[in-house]
């Protein structure tokens, strides 16, 4: 049978009204009533809607992912995020609305003025994002999943594209290679300006110049007509090519296939390092040496860190989560290195 406050009421010997109060705060009533009604509601197992919880609280237990949803192959990269955040949102007692509009900003404006979310984890980002000074105006706790060229004064998590770059840089240099390609994201990444392209391509192009490593670049399709494509651009440019970079997990078996079509075999002829994740490069055929990047735990701290927010705790302005090198079975045609599986090296 399900408790009313009409229930409640009659337990605590006063008026609904008076429990109504008690649950929206919306009138000043004596401590001794509060404890009274609130002995008899956990007495009855009365639970209150969620909508009088929240206008007691002002907190409505949600936050919101605005995140919006790309079709095709990368749909696929997206999802362990989304299962993270939803977990980590579990555990810290909130619930996940999510914005997959490809018009943010309305989403977005509709959800806070609508009182429906505590707080907005932006993912995604831009490096012109028009949802982030939206969200500045609202003043509602937020958190960005990436690093725009102005956050606007909103805390920020994302990898450290920069190390990650570094220890494929060093890890090709070490083996003795000068001509190094990079398969970058999809062509349609750049189109929307997405932060997370631009920043890794910066930082290994950087990262090869830096050693004196002759590095260029192609975005690629996850298809095998884009990769077809893409690296005969890179071959084109650089004839002595021995190495590639890849940042685009869903090419990876394709660029092997590729290759082994070229004639190049992976590593004896090229040596591939991945940005990816573990999972990804060991499935692979030979499996790659990579650099792991934890996008798991990147939602699960961007989910913390908004939770954080939410009750009025200062965040760092930047959060860099750092990737793991593993090196795996990689040699070169360049410099030989042993044979043989070699233990994570986290970076730092």
């Amino acid at each position: 049978m399900t408790v009313t406050i009409a229930d409640v009421a009659r337990h605590a010997g006063v008026s609904r009204s008076t429990v109504s109060y008690v649950l929206s705060g919306n009138r000043t009533i004596s401590p001794d009533t509060i404890k009274h009604v609130e002995r008899s509601i956990a007495a009855l197992g009365y639970r209150p809607h969620a909508g009088a919880r929240s206008i007691r609280t002002r907190r409505t237990g949600v936050i919101a992912m605005a995140l919006p949803m790309v079709y095709g192959p990368h749909n696929q990269v997206q999802m362990p995020y989304v299962w993270a955040a939803l977990t980590a949102a579990q555990d810290c007692g909130l619930k996940v609305l999510m914005l997959t509009d490809d018009d943010g900003e309305a989403a977005i404006r509709d959800a806070v003025a609508g009182a429906l979310v505590d707080g907005v984890m932006l993912m995604e980002v831009q490096r012109q994002d028009p949802r982030i000074p939206l969200l500045t105006k609202l003043k509602r706790p937020a958190v960005l999943v990436g690093t725009p060229d102005d956050a606007h004064g909103l805390p920020r998590l994302d990898f450290d594209f920069a190390l990650a770059a570094r220890a494929c840089a060093e890890h090709l240099y070490e083996l003795g290679h000068t001509e190094v390609g990079y398969l970058a994201q999809s062509p349609d990444a750049f189109d929307r300006d997405v932060a997370y392209a631009f920043h890794a391509r910066e930082s290994v192009l950087g990262a090869l110049e830096s050693r004196g490593q002759r590095g260029t670049w192609a975005a690629c399709d996850p298809a095998p007509g884009g990769v077809v494509r893409a690296l005969d651009e890179l071959f084109a440019r650089q004839p002595d090519l021995s190495a590639l970079i890849v940042y685009n997990e869903r090419v990876l078996s394709l660029v092997i296939d590729r290759l082994a079509g070229l004639g190049a075999r992976v590593p004896q002829d090229v040596s591939v390092i991945a940005i990816c994740t573990d999972d990804e490069a060991e499935r692979c055929a030979p499996p790659l040496a990579s650099v792991s990047l934890p996008a798991e735990e990147l939602a699960r701290a961007a989910v913390r860190s908004l939770a954080r927010r939410i009750e009025g705790e200062e965040l760092p302005a930047e959060t860099l989560l750092a990737p793991t090198l593993k090196v795996r079975a990689s040699t070169g045609p360049r410099r030989a290195r042993a044979a043989g599986p070699a233990p994570d090296r986290p970076l730092n």
